[in-house]
């Protein structure tokens, strides 16, 4: 009875205006970082007026900054018997439980912050980093009347709305690939900087369009806006992939892994209209995405590289499945793999009609492994066996080659509906130094060059659809990986070299008449292994932190990443004999770097490659 007198008495003595403004100075002090002064302030207003619950959670935030995260727990625990409506109150208290390892009763605290104030940007962060992403209150998408379509494959090229009409658009792109030395592929830079240079630098190598592979982190989409906002006459457009794991015992239709796969889709989609919170998950970027990009997203390309083996699998595991009537794609006839491409590449265009009341472009990832037509100079697996054992040779067993030219998957088997208004496109990856065919086939051969002659015949096959060569080029590495007939090498070119082919191959996809390319790509990256190499890089995962000039994948750059100081790297060995045309070709790797620190070219002044591909029009 008497401590309650005494709190009602405290109450009733309380000047509140007094204490309240005590508190907003001790708010002040703590945004400068005196904490001995915001401590003192806040102990001041609930000395005053107890009943204070922002007192309480103002000396919880103190103690969090001092590391006391128990005696913060205990701050916002009495806060929020004061006034359970304080959204800083859960987030605090949320806070103050995940340092102690109570993450279960953190997630519930941020949940409940909130609850009480919804669209309160720290607490949904804090969710979001714990890797919670359901069942928050994002506000639901606003689905425009009237459809909206910025783009269409219409027969063989993309168009592009320009006001009431429609222009041809020719595509010259560039794929971002974002790992930094020493970050693995999933390591993506977190600030809109980075992202805003390289567009700039993007834009002026004279590309419009930008290939993404997943989802970037927020600070891109935001990037990439902010620089089409600022530049009205010289926007770029984006290529925005869908990225997938091959699945267990290449069951695609396996629950779980394609469940993944489409609830990867609609976050693409969701990403690029810029309504999208996505929480943290190993190997992927998150975050809350409010950029809405849609506007100048020309085409989606899901997939990867598909591996032979994993299709020829799925093919003789679901071989009944023949056919697919979709709302926007179907298939009267083609194989397992055919048919679930086109499936998938429906999924996602309904989604975003349904949801957004939008639509573009939409294509799967295919390369000359598996394209349609047949290759006389490339045998199979079973034909090199066969031929081997009529000539009585031993069999021979290739451990690190694909059995190219025994299956494929053919774009031209799928058609669009009535209900398609953007239209479907083939998307390549083609180099012109492998498979092997392209340099072998003497019908090739008859054109400019072989890989030309080989655009020709893909273009033949997909006369009448829109056909992008989504990844083509050669890297500046010392080491080969491959030869090419016409000396498009996987490798052995110096940087002036590897542009002015990279300018011929840009040339080549014109002069084919297809709808675009997308050169391989903007940056070095030390993650990636070759062949050649990769029994040497131990241990695999380490690859990232050096820079290895005899591994071909690694030297793609447009804009070249070096370890060391800012001067130009010093090979060790006898450079005469990189070339790969040289007697006795060995090339010896250089010397190890002093340091681990890196700079680009484009650092020192000028950006890789990037200058002699713009100045012989190779992007004119």
């Amino acid at each position: 009875m008497i401590v309650l007198v005494t709190g009602l008495l405290l109450q009733a003595t309380c000047s509140r205006p007094a204490a309240l403004a005590a508190v907003e100075r001790g708010w002040e002090a703590y945004r400068r970082g005196e904490l001995a002064q915001a401590e003192s302030r806040f102990a001041a207003a609930d000395s005053a007026c107890p009943a204070i619950a922002a007192a309480q959670a103002g000396l919880g935030f103190v103690l969090l900054r001092r590391g006391d995260a128990k005696g913060a727990e205990r701050r916002f625990v009495a806060a929020a018997r004061g006034d359970a409506s304080a959204g800083d109150v859960w987030y605090g208290l949320g806070l103050a439980r995940d340092r102690l390892g109570k993450h279960t009763q953190a997630v519930t605290a941020w949940r409940h912050a909130l609850a009480v104030a919804p669209g309160y940007g720290d607490a949904l962060d804090a969710l979001l980093a714990a890797g919670v992403d359901s069942g928050l209150p994002v506000p639901a998408p606003a689905r425009p009347a009237a459809p909206v379509v910025p783009a269409r494959a219409a027969l063989e090229r993309f168009e592009v709305r320009v006001g009431d009409a429609w222009q041809p658009f020719y595509v010259q792109g560039i794929n971002l690939g974002a790992a930094l030395p020493g970050k693995f592929p999933s390591e993506f830079p977190p600030d809109d900087s980075t992202y805003a240079r390289w567009l700039g630098l993007i834009a002026a190598a004279h590309a419009n369009v930008v290939r993404l592979y997943t989802i970037l982190p927020p600070a891109f989409y935001r990037a990439f806006k902010a620089w089409n906002d600022a530049h009205p006459d010289g926007r770029l457009w984006l290529v925005h992939g869908v990225w997938a794991e091959l699945p267990r015992r290449s069951d695609y239709d396996e629950p779980a892994w394609k469940a993944q796969f489409r609830a990867e889709m609609r976050r693409v989609v969701d990403v690029v209209h810029g309504r999208a919170v996505i929480g943290q998950r190993a190997g992927h970027a998150w975050g809350r995405y409010d950029a809405d990009v849609s506007d100048h997203v020309l085409a989606y390309i899901i997939g990867r590289e598909w591996e032979p083996f994993s299709i020829k699998a799925f093919n003789a595991l679901r071989r009944t499945r023949t056919a697919y009537a979709g709302r926007f794609l179907a298939v009267d006839r083609g194989t397992p793999a055919d048919v679930w491409m086109a499936e998938q590449c429906d999924y996602m265009l309904a989604y975003e009609w349904d949801t957004w009341h939008a639509s573009r472009p939409i294509a799967y990832t295919n390369w000359p492994t598996l394209d349609p037509l047949h290759h006389p100079t490339e045998a199979t697996q079973i034909e090199e066996q066969a031929l081997r054992k009529r000539l009585g040779l031993p069999p021979n067993v290739r451990l690190k080659e694909y059995d190219n030219d025994s299956e494929s998957l053919d774009a031209m088997l799928v058609r669009t509906t009535d209900a398609n208004v953007a239209g479907y496109f083939a998307s390549y990856h083609a180099y012109p130094y492998y498979p092997d065919f392209i340099g072998l086939d003497s019908t090739y051969g008859a054109a400019r060059s072989h890989y030309l002659g080989y655009l020709l015949d893909l273009k033949r096959h997909h006369a009448g659809r829109a056909l992008l060569i989504a990844e083509y080029g050669v890297p500046s590495a010392r080491g080969v990986a491959h030869l090419d007939a016409d000396g498009m090498h996987h490798g052995g070119h110096d940087e002036r070299a590897m542009a002015e082919r990279d300018v011929q191959l840009t040339r080549d996809i014109r002069d084919a008449g297809l709808a675009g390319g997308i050169l391989f790509a903007w940056l070095d990256e030390w993650f990636k292994h070759n062949w050649v190499t990769i029994d040497a890089e131990v241990p695999a995962e380490r690859t990232r932190l050096w820079h290895n000039v005899m591994d071909a994948e690694q030297n793609y750059g447009l804009l070249g990443v070096y370890a060391g100081d800012s001067g130009a790297p010093v090979p060790g060995g006898n450079a005469a004999r990189c070339s790969p045309t040289a007697p006795g070709y060995v090339c010896a790797l250089g010397p190890t770097p002093r340091t681990s620190t890196w700079r680009s070219s484009a650092q020192r002044g000028s950006t890789r490659r990037a200058g002699p591909l713009r100045s012989t029009a190779g992007f004119a």
